[in-house]
């Protein structure tokens, strides 16, 4: 497969020309959830603003200040389909929007109501506010309920490999195992490298003696922490075809969404997730900015 990712400087012309979609998530503090939102204001394409809420419910609005609020697994699908999507070239900035919203968004655009095309973009910032420079970083406030992705629930099977893509928070892989406690073989996951370089090491420190516990031969696999393409690579050759999976996205966008496409290719997989409550103000300033063409994986 082409690993079709690209710098928006190199790509931006012909987004500007081409994409008349715009679906990003409702402004925040953060000047990266603002970006194309802002730039893309007056160039007469339409934009969705979206907004999760209690899980169930997404508030929408669109830059003809149209507003509403619909269920998520019903009311979504049905204004995509209104809205005549698959006459549309789609860009999806998945970091402003929630990551239960980009997985959800996902399954739609690739097998519900697919776009004519479709992109997605990842801001990273250029820097997390500290927590501590040894521990880690203050990115959520809450918690959740461990609970199945909407869109990505299965059937609990006996038989099952568990594949979780580490975060920061060490707790929050603990949630997962403790949840899914029948699987045969774990796979955890960490993104490396990434744009703040004690990144690997924090999310290592942080879940090192909750994999420890887990088997001392444990392989930990590593993947580039803003590309799609590489960690669906990496899930599609470390999983078998027929092997039964359940995948717990805790870590970048990026990673929650190539979840999310390997699971509209491969039937036999539930992705679970713990349903955080992120801070509104958890970085500052734009970096790099990678666009994703992901046409290819539209399912006819």
């Amino acid at each position: 497969m082409i690993k079709e990712e690209y710098s928006f400087h190199d790509i931006n012309d012909y987004l500007f020309e081409n994409i008349n979609l715009l679906i990003v998530g409702f402004p925040k503090k953060e000047e990266r959830c603002t970006f194309f939102s802002n730039l893309w204001r007056n160039k007469h394409i339409e934009i969705m603003y979206l907004k999760l809420y209690e899980s169930e419910y997404v508030h929408i609005r669109t830059n003809q200040n149209k507003e509403l609020k619909v269920d998520l697994c019903v009311g979504l699908p049905r204004i995509l389909k209104s809205i005549n999507i698959s006459e549309k070239n789609v860009l999806l900035d998945i970091s402003s929007l929630d990551n239960v919203l980009v997985m959800f968004l996902t399954k739609q655009l690739l097998t519900k109501n697919s776009p004519n095309s479709f992109f997605a973009s990842y801001i990273r910032p250029e820097k997390y506010y500290n927590e501590s420079e040894n521990i880690g970083f203050d990115l959520c406030q809450q918690i959740g309920a461990i609970n199945a992705v909407p869109g990505f629930a299965k059937r609990e099977s006996t038989n099952q490999t568990l594949c979780a893509f580490l975060g920061f928070e060490g707790v929050r892989l603990k949630g997962i195992l403790e949840t899914v406690q029948s699987f045969d073989r774990l796979i955890p996951i960490v993104a490396f490298p990434s744009g703040t370089p004690q990144w690997y090491n924090v999310a290592m420190w942080n879940s090192m003696d909750i994999l420890q516990s887990e088997g001392k031969n444990l392989s930990v696999y590593k993947c580039y922490s803003e590309s799609i393409f590489d960690a669906f690579d990496l899930l599609s050759n470390t999983i078998a075809q027929d092997e039964t999976v359940v995948l717990a996205p805790l870590g970048t966008r990026p990673h929650s969404m190539a979840c999310a496409i390997f699971a509209c290719h491969h039937e036999a997989t539930r992705i679970i997730y713990d349903f955080v409550v992120e801070n509104d103000n958890r970085a500052i300033g734009i970096s790099d900015i990678t666009i994703y063409h992901l046409s290819s994986f539209i399912k006819s």
